[in-house]
């Protein structure tokens, strides 16, 4: 077998039932094949670097079922109940709108740097704002398409701003796409399949969470708004990402225990054992998170988003559906 460019990204293709299992495999396989690569988040001290190199790969994955138990993942580095929440709009009302946006990108000649939010994964696919002022609910028409037409391949949603992004210094979008497809089975329901393109992610650190994020919006913005529109049963069926750049940063091998993993977690069993005792726990902590972040004043929540806050708790507290 020819030996891998010291210099070529490896493309790694992994699959799993649930994002836990799918969380163990991917991160072995980056962490054992992935290109030492410097980032530019790296820190240095009199021009010497701090950090070691991340680990780094383009990588395709499966996930069979979103929900597949243990639904929620261990390993964790955000307030996941608020980021449900964030990712279902209740923070687009940070975003800066986009003419006000546009003018200070466009003031000077430098690459800008935020101070405010640019844009929200959420904003972008339900009220994505175009240059003549009108906005598109990308995920609402997405949904219209799948009715009329259930195998359309042109369901799609995208995030990408080019005349922002591309001058923007940092904060670009890394959910790129969504592309939604519906095929029937032989019991009459709409089996819904998800494929995503993300240009940069955080596997250690924000994976797992973008994806039990990710889940809901799926859910809530898509399969549940077809299910009514069709009348017919939706499932929520495989999911599909593809990854430009899937790394583990070098410093949290020293800092936040990757150093260690594999051996507290020798084995795909070990690990999803542990996960499976802190369901509870882990359930219960989102909805308090969601009654703490409705509590926040931070925020100045408009009333429709404390309602949207309102109604993940008593879904969740219910257990009509699970976070």
């Amino acid at each position: 077998m020819k030996k891998r460019c010291e210099a070529e990204i490896p493309s790694l293709y992994r699959s799993g039932q649930g994002i836990s299992d799918t969380f163990y495999k991917v991160l072995k396989a980056v962490d054992k094949n992935g290109l030492s690569l410097r980032t530019e988040y790296d820190r240095k001290e009199n021009g010497n670097y701090l950090d070691p190199p991340s680990k780094d790969a383009k990588v395709m994955i499966r996930i069979q079922n979103l929900f597949a138990e243990p639904r929620i993942p261990i390993i964790s580095y955000m307030n996941v109940g608020k980021y449900i929440a964030e990712m279902l709009g209740a923070k687009d009302h940070l975003v800066v709108p986009h003419d006000e946006l546009f003018g200070m990108i466009h003031s000077g000649n430098e690459e800008f740097e935020p101070t405010q939010w640019p844009y929200a994964y959420h904003q972008r696919l339900t009220n994505y704002p175009m240059s003549n002022g009108i906005t598109v609910n990308q995920l609402e028409k997405s949904v219209d398409k799948l009715v009329r037409d259930p195998i359309t391949r042109r369901a799609i949603a995208m995030t990408g701003l080019p005349e922002i992004d591309t001058f923007m210094k940092s904060d670009a979008p890394c959910l790129r796409e969504l592309q939604f497809r519906a095929i029937e089975d032989n019991q009459g329901r709409l089996v819904l399949n998800t494929d995503a393109r993300w240009r940069s992610r955080d596997l250690y650190k924000a994976w797992c969470d973008n994806l039990v994020g990710l889940r809901n919006l799926i859910r809530f913005k898509v399969a549940i708004p077809l299910q009514n529109k069709t009348g017919k049963e939706v499932i929520i069926g495989p999911y599909t990402e593809e990854n430009g750049s899937l790394h583990i940063y070098g410093q949290d091998y020293s800092e936040k225990g990757m150093d260690n993993f594999f051996e507290v977690n020798p084995t795909l069993k070990d690990f999803l054992a542990k996960t499976a005792e802190k369901q509870e726990p882990l359930n219960d902590n989102m909805i308090e998170e969601l009654k703490e972040l409705k509590e926040e004043k931070t925020w100045n929540f408009p009333r429709k988003l404390i309602e949207l806050i309102d109604y993940l708790i008593q879904t969740f507290e219910s257990g009509e559906f699970k976070p």
